[in-house]
């Protein structure tokens, strides 16, 4: 519970605050994802939040696993605001995932485990 109120609480923080816009960017990584074949795991999310903090390992456990089928990329939406309007976060970590054509199949907030990611993924066909 007080994990949710901690990501409520930074959510508002996020809405509230303007930064350098990195959607552009964004869009350019996800065409080339697109391009490459490789579906994507967007983790919407920003430092400093716990959960956030806590995807890390994860992230880079799935970077790994999955290397040359899934690219995983993190935004920090407090630097990048355009991008949690775009996704349509509003409360951190949110996991987007996308499909090879781009296309989202699959979306979670909070804290995501290795373990609770992979039947997703493969039921996704990665």
């Amino acid at each position: 519970m007080r994990i949710r109120l901690i990501a409520v609480v930074l959510s508002l923080i996020v809405l509230s605050t303007t930064g350098v816009c990195r959607a552009a960017g964004i869009d350019n990584e996800l065409n080339s994802a697109r391009k490459a074949g490789k579906a994507v795991m967007l983790e919407l999310g920003s430092v400093g939040c716990i959960p956030c903090e806590q995807m890390k390992p994860v992230m880079e456990k799935l970077r790994t696993f999955y290397k040359g089928k899934l690219e995983v990329i993190f935004i920090d939406v407090r630097k990048d605001h355009d991008a949690a309007q775009k996704f349509g976060v509003y409360i951190i970590p949110t996991q987007v995932f996308l499909d090879k054509k781009g296309k989202e199949f699959h979306r979670h907030v909070g804290f995501y485990g290795y373990e609770e990611i992979m039947p997703v993924l493969k039921k996704a066909g990665i």
